[in-house]
């Protein structure tokens, strides 16, 4: 953010240092960089290894709104009692509700509040001073962060569904939804692979995920000549030994190159499962955004968030049960024709409905509000 003269009716937002992930990318510097990009407007995202703190500190005097993401309410309260004279609006972007953290997670490890043990696996899978567990300190960060909530001028989320949690701690929530950047997601237009390739992404938090179609997938890997392809982290203790060899593994790669790496794997059908648990339901829809993106087709997990913006059998294939999830996704394996249109449809309604620089107005929006 540069400390120039403002233009009449421009606004400054500052953002503090976020992650280089697919978080950090979709909350905050893609939508700043669309705001650049496409707008009157000035939007900068603090980077502490590269930027003079010096420049930093004049920078929060002149900006109109200052951005944090979950974590980071306890550097605003430090910043606020060492530098009280900034006036700048905050705003807290949230896309969890850490509150109800699955222990299958392993992020537990940093936002769970109790210890956890397995009684089918007959031991403990977090344990107070053990794998860098400690529940007393996870305690201290969900409690700042809920405080935080509540300080702030404005809680900016992903959905409505997550909105409406957000409003028991603070009154003014804005929905500003992930966005997807055409200009690095597009339409795969390849040659037909001669073995169809079926593929996921995902983080550590998808085990459960993964354990409720276990069954219903390993036999049809069984059934169907098909690669699976695995992108992220990866579940292979739940594929059985016969199907591995039809497996294809990727480790995650800097968020940059993950569009351009998606798209060079070539998929012909995505699956996105998601159990039916009350964490994950506070998810965003941003893996079917991408999917869509490239044109691939989806058998979906028929809750929410995807059932809200997903329509059966025109955008995507859905399930809830093992038995739905085998039929759709047998379904895409043996008709191309329907592979073809539903991919072509999905990629429309995200075109139309979640393209990044249409987004950019939505989080400006969002700030204003508070001004």
């Amino acid at each position: 953010m540069q400390n120039k003269e403002k233009k009449p009716n421009t606004l400054r937002f500052l953002s503090l240092p976020v992650d280089q992930g697919g978080c950090g990318w979709y909350r905050v510097r893609q939508p700043f960089n669309e705001i650049l990009q496409h707008t009157e407007h000035d939007a900068y995202v603090v980077d502490t290894e590269k930027d003079d703190m010096q420049e930093v500190y004049k920078a929060m005097m002149i900006a109109d709104v200052i951005v944090i993401r979950q974590g980071g309410e306890a550097g605003r309260r430090q910043l606020l009692e060492k530098y009280p004279e900034i006036k700048a609006k905050w705003v807290l972007d949230i896309d969890d509700n850490i509150e109800i953290i699955s222990p299958y997670s392993e992020h537990y490890k940093d936002y769970g509040v109790r210890e956890y043990h397995d009684k089918y696996l007959k031991r403990d899978i977090w344990k107070d001073g053990e794998n860098g567990f400690n529940s007393v300190d996870n305690q201290a960060k969900v409690d700042s962060l809920l405080k935080g909530m509540e300080e702030v001028d404005l809680i900016t989320v992903t959905t409505p569904y997550l909105a409406e949690y957000a409003k028991k701690y603070n009154k003014n929530v804005k929905i500003t939804p992930n966005c997807i950047n055409h200009d690095h997601w597009w339409k795969l237009n390849l040659k037909s692979n001669k073995k169809l390739r079926v593929g996921w992404s995902g983080g550590v938090s998808h085990y459960e995920d993964w354990y409720a179609i276990r069954k219903p997938l390993n036999a049809l890997l069984k059934e169907f000549d098909f690669t699976l392809v695995m992108v992220g982290s990866h579940y292979g203790g739940l594929i059985d030994k016969e199907n591995r060899d039809k497996v294809e593994l990727h480790p995650w790669l800097p968020f940059k190159g993950h569009s351009y790496r998606m798209m060079a794997l070539a998929l012909d059908i995505a699956i996105i499962p998601l159990a039916d648990l009350p964490f994950n339901h506070y998810k965003s829809p941003i893996k079917w955004y991408e999917m869509s993106s490239m044109g691939v087709p989806s058998v979906v997990s028929g809750i929410t968030p995807y059932k809200e913006v997903i329509k059966e059998g025109k955008t995507a294939l859905t399930y809830k049960t093992t038995k739905q999830f085998s039929k759709a996704l047998r379904t895409l394996l043996t008709k191309p024709a329907l592979r073809k249109k539903l991919g072509f449809n999905a990629r429309k309604w995200v075109k139309d409905n979640r393209d990044s620089k249409k987004c950019a107005s939505i989080f400006i929006d969002a700030y204003q509000s508070i001004l």
